[in-house]
């Protein structure tokens, strides 16, 4: 029941403090909303302040309602959004249709972020072509996993790029093979330790590139030529990669390898679509094309000019949200040809605000507060990474309804908010940044009477009456009448759930923050009131 009101209370938050404006604006079909939410908290919660807007309260599924609603908020709310998720396939939530040719033409996403009408993209746009429930469960949990729980079992798999040529056996495979070279050094010049190269020539097929997938890279560039799928020896099957949630960015830079038209399917779907919400597959986000051009050097050197942009941007740039280096890409292109339809014919597929990991993530060391009182108060948050102080952090602190702040550190690692707690509770703390483990706790809120604090015991005995398990266990301290808070974190060090104000004889039922069943294995569990207190839990199925 604490959960359930824990939830309820964070959605009521987003649409709280949505009337004042969102940061991150989401454009839902009503059947998939609910779906979505695990990912508006979080990204609500971490201070990306967030807004769902369904279908029909903005008129149904008309490309120019969605357009319209988008740009009213860009021009009037206060705080105008910064990026924007459409959360729905083709079918139900349209993208716009451009023709070309009388039987032929394309359709695109860019004009969901076209505020001026001038082309351009002043906010990023990214799609989760879902069609079911189950469908966007996969793109939610894929996307929590790569920005809120990083894979670090294998700690050098964010530092790996996989690049695949698909000659012709012309005068254009030197660009493809310039491009290649060109992404491989600006990655090695940031500490990437390894990238596989695969070429048709030198006898690589699909099954290397699933490989390399699996064993974990961070982004998989595609040069060569493609329509629906990359060509053979490439036409690749997402679904036979077993990478868990070691989560690429694929970017497809050629014709048509993604679609945003009703009823069809491509690669770029099959990436992201890829596993179940149990068994993560694939990748996290495709960067592609939904528009074709006859095959000749002018349009390679167009596609040259995305793929080579994009890798500057993220390497030389310091652009690191993928939406932001995707439109870095798309202006590359049109400042250099003027071509309209490439221009819009290049979308995402995945989130537009996801932070690219350049480094295997390293966990910061957050001052903060302990606890605090009720009141109005300044609550300061210094954040430090091997004792030289992080610039820039995100900082975000929410409490319900009643308290929700954001911020960045400055040079000194210091951000302070003026906070009114009206009452006792748990205030959320989470700092993000880049290459950074997501930091989120929280801290309780406590009248500050002495006889309305609980101790600090240095010793006490806590128990745990399954250490192995199955369905739930219970917690037991002594002495039994002081309320503690109980943080459960896996054998990684990753926070899984906690329990708050809690009293001796608690049950933990083996679910996560989301009351998802966790998985087989070790979980460690600390006591709040006994620093250094654990007990260590074995998980059965």
């Amino acid at each position: 029941m604490k959960k359930c009101l824990f939830f309820i209370n964070l959605i009521l938050a987003v649409m709280v403090f949505a009337d004042e404006g969102a940061r991150y604006l989401i454009i839902s079909t009503d059947a998939l909303a609910p779906v979505i939410q695990p990912l508006a908290q979080w990204k609500h919660c971490s201070g990306m302040q967030c807004k769902v807007v369904k279908l029909s309260e903005i008129g149904g599924a008309d490309t120019n309602a969605i357009k319209n609603y988008i740009r009213n908020a860009y021009n009037n709310w206060p705080v105008r959004p910064e990026y924007v998720l459409l959360v729905g396939s083709p079918n139900a939530l349209p993208a716009r249709y451009y023709r070309v040719q009388q039987q032929w033409g394309y359709y695109s996403d860019n004009i969901y972020g076209d505020i001026n009408s001038d082309l351009y993209m002043e906010i990023p746009v990214g799609r989760f072509p879902a069609k079911s429930a189950r469908q966007c469960s996969v793109m939610v949990f894929k996307t929590l996993a790569y920005e809120k729980n990083p894979d670090l079992t294998d700690s050098l798999w964010m530092r790996r790029l996989t690049t695949v040529i698909r000659e012709n056996q012309d005068s254009d495979d030197t660009i493809y093979w310039n491009d290649i070279r060109i992404a491989a050094s600006l990655a090695g010049s940031n500490n990437f330790v390894s990238c596989d190269s695969l070429s048709y020539l030198r006898g690589n097929n699909a099954n290397d590139v699933v490989n390399s997938v699996t064993n974990g890279t961070a982004m998989v560039l595609y040069r060569g030529t493609g329509v629906s799928n990359w060509y053979e020896p490439f036409a690749v099957n997402p679904a036979l990669t077993s990478n868990g949630s070691k989560l690429p960015i694929i970017l497809s830079i050629t014709c048509e390898t993604m679609t945003l038209a009703p009823g069809e399917s491509m690669v770029g779907d099959a990436w992201i679509k890829a596993g179940t919400p149990t068994s993560l597959k694939g990748a996290v986000a495709f960067f592609g094309n939904t528009h074709s051009l006859a095959s000749s050097t002018i349009t390679v050197l167009k596609r040259s000019a995305v793929a080579r942009a994009f890798f500057k941007a993220v390497f030389q740039e310091n652009t690191y949200i993928l939406g932001k280096a995707m439109i870095r890409a798309k202006d590359s292109l049109y400042r250099a040809f003027a071509d309209v339809a490439e221009y819009r014919g290049f979308n995402l597929l995945g989130d537009p605000a996801l932070d690219i990991w350049t480094d295997t993530p390293r966990h910061p060391q957050v001052e903060h507060p302990a606890e605090i009182p009720p009141g109005e108060q300044e609550l300061p948050v210094l954040v430090d990474l091997n004792s030289q102080p992080v610039r820039n952090a995100l900082v975000c602190v929410s409490m319900d309804t009643t308290v929700y702040e954001y911020g960045y550190t400055d040079n000194s690692g210091l951000v302070v908010f003026n906070i009114n707690p009206p009452d006792t509770g748990s205030l959320r703390l989470v700092v993000t940044g880049h290459n950074l483990y997501p930091y989120d706790t929280l801290i309780p809120v406590r009248l500050t009477a002495v006889a309305e604090q609980p101790p600090v015991l240095k010793t006490v005995n806590f128990t745990a009456t399954s250490p192995t398990f199955i369905n739930g266990t219970s917690f037991f301290w002594t002495p039994a009448e002081i309320p503690a808070e109980i943080m459960i974190y896996d054998a990684s060090g990753r926070p899984v759930t906690e329990i708050s104000n809690a009293r001796s004889g608690v049950n933990w039922d083996g679910t996560d923050r989301y009351g998802r069943k966790c998985p087989a294995g070790i979980y460690i569990c600390r006591l709040s009131i006994s620093p250094g207190t654990s007990i260590k839990l074995l998980k059965l199925k």
